[in-house]
């Protein structure tokens, strides 16, 4: 299986190399997250460090999530630089229509089309290698305002909100469940 889905250009002429993770990859996702973790972005790690023993474990299930059509994943590198990461999980059993998606890009390339381009490509990967796929679902934090108008723009639907679900920043916030019939 070729593993890179998209190969091109983006934004001031930035290159972009999209492609399902490696087992290598382990090193350079645990610093991109712990990167956005320290950031206190919006994301579920708020300054919490992931060992790169956590990460390779992470990284070998999903792998053998790959391989079962259980999940797909996508990284995103500029200029040879992690930069995102995105993708569906199928839950398990009688949801296992049902799958949860994420998303999320470095600061220093976010407000340049890479999260359109990502999510596009992830659920394209999704109606392709994940048949059980029906309804994808997603969290976002209320705050999140731009996050929540590309993923309207993007089809989903809010179906709920809890209130004060989520500590972010000192203080509560809701947490807005979305989907999307696929």
């Amino acid at each position: 299986m070729n593993d890179i889905v998209y190969k091109g250009k983006i934004n001031n002429n930035l290159d972009i190399l999209i492609r399902y993770p490696r087992d290598g990859d382990a090193k350079a996702m645990r610093d991109y997250i712990n990167t956005l973790s320290k950031e206190k972005t919006y994301i579920t790690f708020q300054g919490e460090k992931i060992t790169l023993k956590d990460e390779e474990k992470y990284l070998k299930n999903q792998l053998e999530r790959i391989k079962k059509k259980e999940t797909v994943q996508l990284l995103v590198f500029v200029c040879g630089e992690l930069s995102g990461i995105s993708s569906i999980d199928l839950k398990k059993k009688i949801q296992n229509h049902t799958g949860i998606f994420g998303i999320s890009i470095s600061k220093k390339n976010r407000n340049k089309g890479l999260g359109k381009l990502l999510m596009k490509l992830v659920f394209s990967e999704a109606s392709k290698n994940l048949p059980k796929l029906k309804i994808a679902t997603l969290g976002v934090f209320a705050e999140n305002q731009k996050a929540l108008k590309m993923y309207k723009n993007f089809g989903f639907i809010e179906y709920g909100r809890l209130p004060n679900g989520i500590q972010y920043k000192g203080k509560f916030v809701d947490n807005v469940s979305m989907h999307k019939k696929i």
